[in-house]
Parts: structure tokens; sequence; C-alpha cells
């Protein structure tokens, strides 16, 4: 009998905490889920710049001879590859991926937000709430 009346006083002192909570944690770890996210995305591509410029350089270098062959024909392969490399020494800064990531990472903030806003709430009435269970179990 007391465990029903306090599970009746409870649960909507559970629900405010959840909305009151919950929004503002599930907000914040959104916040925080996009900002780890764009920078380990940042991170390796100066990583893979840094450590690998062969490679990468490669990678450069191959895309833009395949731009520019799209008209030549096939046997200036020789001659166009050398001139790319002649004309690039070395792979520029990805400048543009990072902006790329940046533009990318505050287009998805606000859906993240919001969808930490609706998730928020949930969890933390779903984790009070059986908290609560748990403890009218063990107590009786």
């Amino acid at each position: 009998m007391l465990n029903g009346l306090l599970t009746i006083v409870l649960f909507p002192l559970i629900i405010v905490w959840s909305v009151c909570y919950g929004v503002l944690g599930g907000i914040f770890f959104k916040l925080l889920a996009v900002y780890e996210n764009w920078i380990n995305l940042n991170r390796l591509q100066i990583i893979q710049w840094k450590r690998y410029p062969l490679r990468s350089y490669n990678k450069f270098t191959s895309a833009i001879l395949a731009h520019r062959m799209k008209s030549k024909p096939i046997e200036l392969i020789a001659l166009t590859n050398s001139q790319i490399q002649t004309e690039f020494k070395r792979e520029p800064f990805p400048f543009l991926v990072i902006v790329v990531n940046t533009l990318i990472a505050l287009v998805l903030l606000p859906f993240a937000l919001l969808m930490g806003a609706f998730q928020g709430p949930v969890f933390v009435f779903r984790k009070t709430w059986g908290a609560w269970q748990n403890i009218l179990q063990t107590g009786s």
C-alpha cells in the first residue's frame, strides 16, 4: 500500500526530472558527440597528410591525372603525369576537406540537438524509473 502511494507521488516528480534534466543532458551530450566527431575527422585528415605524404601525394596526383585525362588521348598519360608532378611538388594542406567537415558538422548540429532534446528525457526517465522499480523490488 505504501509502495503504491509512493509510486503515485514520485511518478510526476520523475517525469518533471526527466524533462528538465533530460533535455539539457541530451542537448549537451549530442553537442559533445558532434564536436568529437568533427575533431576526429579533422585529426584523421591531418595525420594522413603528415604521416603518409607519399601515399597521399600519389592519391592527389592520380586524381588530378584522372581529371586532366578525360579529354586527352591515352598516349599522353606519361607526359601529363610528369607535368602534374613538376607542377605540384607535394600535396597541399587539406584545407578543403577540413572546411567541408566543418560545414557538415554545422549542418548536422541542429538535428543532433533536436534528437538530444527528444532522446534525453526518454533515457533519463527509463533510468530513473528502472532505479525506482529496483528499489521497490529490493525493499519489499
